[in-house]
C-alpha cells in the first residue's frame, strides 16, 4: 500500500465495475456490507467492503474490472512506482524504505543462500537489485510499465510484466510477495502459481496488512491500508493462514511488521484531515500504541510477514 494524490478525473460507471455474488475463499453467498470507503490517494471515489459472513473474509465489492484498475494506479505519486521523494511524506517512505530493504534481504539470507529469487510485485526494483548484490540469481514480475522500465533501465534487472510470462516448472528457491497479494483479483490462484513455480521445500514469503490489528480497528474506515480498490483483499490473519494451507504450504513463522503502523498511521491522520506535521505526531503516536497492544495482547500488528514451506517436513 503507497499513497499517492492526483487531480485526473474519476467517474465510476456501472459497466467498469465487476460485483461479486460469492465469496472468493469459501465460495458463500452470504455477504455483509460495510460503510462506504473513500480512496483518499488518487480517485477520490467511494467503494465498499463486503465481509463473509461464513468465513470472515473481506474483499472489495463491487471492484473495478480487470481493464479498469491500472488507472487506479497511474499517479507520478504511487511511490512504489514512480520512487518519487517530493513531499514529507514520501521522504519518510524512502528513510523507512531503505531500512526495510536490509532488513528484508537479511530475512531472506536466514532461509536461503544463494538463491533464485522470484518478486512477485517488485515495483522499481530496489529490493530485488539488493538481493542480486547479496550473490542472488533473481527475476521480478510487475505489471506496471513504467515501473518495470526503471528497474530494467536503472537496475539492469530482468523484469516480466507477468506470472504467466515465466515456464511452468519447479525453479525457485524463494517467492517474495511485499504487500502485493492483497492487489491480487484472485489471491487463491496466484498462491497456487508460486507453489508450481518453487522447488521442493522452497521458501515463500508474503507480508501484507492484517484488518483486526489494533489501529485498524481505531482508523475505522480512515485506515489507510485499505487503500481501496487497489487492495482487493482485506485479510485478518487467520484467513492468510487458511489460504497459505488450502494451497499445501506450512506456515514457519509469522513475523510482526514494526515499523508499518507508523507510517500507516501518519497516513490515516492525513486522511483525517489533519496537516503534515500534526499528522506525523499522531500517527507515530497511534503506531507505538498499536505496537504496544501487541506485545502486551498478542494482537497482530498492522502488517505482518508470513513465511511459508513447500513441501515441508
Amino acid at each position: 500500500m503507497n499513497p499517492a494524490s492526483s487531480t485526473r478525473s474519476f467517474h465510476v460507471e456501472h459497466s467498469t465495475m465487476e460485483h461479486l455474488d460469492k465469496c472468493p475463499l469459501c465460495a458463500s453467498d452470504n455477504l455483509q456490507l460495510t460503510s462506504p470507503v473513500t480512496d483518499h490517494s488518487i480517485s477520490k471515489e467511494q467503494f465498499t467492503l463486503c465481509i463473509c459472513g461464513a468465513c470472515g473474509y473481506a474483499f472489495t465489492n463491487p471492484r473495478p474490472l480487470a481493464d479498469r484498475l491500472p488507472r487506479y494506479y497511474e499517479s507520478e505519486t504511487y511511490i512504489s512506482h514512480s520512487n518519487t521523494s517530493r513531499s514529507l511524506r514520501d521522504k519518510l517512505y524512502q528513510i523507512a524504505r531503505r531500512w526495510a530493504l536490509n532488513n528484508k534481504s537479511s530475512t531472506i539470507a536466514k532461509y536461503a543462500h544463494s538463491a533464485s529469487v522470484l518478486d512477485i510485485g517488485c515495483g522499481t526494483g530496489d529490493f530485488i537489485a539488493k538481493l542480486r548484490s547479496k550473490g542472488h540469481h533473481v527475476l521480478g514480475i510487475e505489471p506496471n510499465a513504467s515501473a518495470r522500465s526503471y528497474a530494467t533501465d536503472h537496475h539492469r534487472l530482468e523484469v516480466l510484466p507477468s506470472l504467466d510470462a515465466i515456464e511452468s516448472k519447479e525453479q525457485f528457491q524463494v517467492i517474495t510477495m511485499w504487500h502485493v497479494l492483497e492487489h491480487m483479483p484472485d489471491p487463491r490462484s496466484t498462491l497456487k502459481r508460486a507453489f508450481a513455480l518453487l522447488k521442493h521445500q522452497g521458501f515463500l514469503f508474503i507480508a501484507v496488512p492484517i484488518r483486526n490489528s489494533w489501529d485498524a480497528q481505531h482508523y475505522g474506515t480512515t485506515w489507510a491500508a485499505l487503500d481501496v480498490p487497489r487492495h482487493l483483499s482485506h485479510f485478518r490473519d487467520v484467513d492468510v493462514r487458511r489460504i497459505l494451507e488450502d494451497q499445501g504450504f506450512s506456515v514457519v513463522k509469522v513475523r510482526k511488521m514494526w515499523m508499518d503502523a507508523f507510517y500507516i498511521g501518519m497516513l490515516s491522520e492525513q486522511y483525517k484531515g489533519r496537516g503534515p506535521i500534526l499528522s506525523l505526531l499522531l500517527g507515530s503516536l497511534t503506531g507505538l500504541w498499536s505496537n504496544m497492544k501487541s506485545v502486551l495482547n498478542g494482537r497482530p500488528t498492522s502488517s505482518l510477514l508470513f513465511i511459508a514451506q513447500k513441501d515441508r517436513g
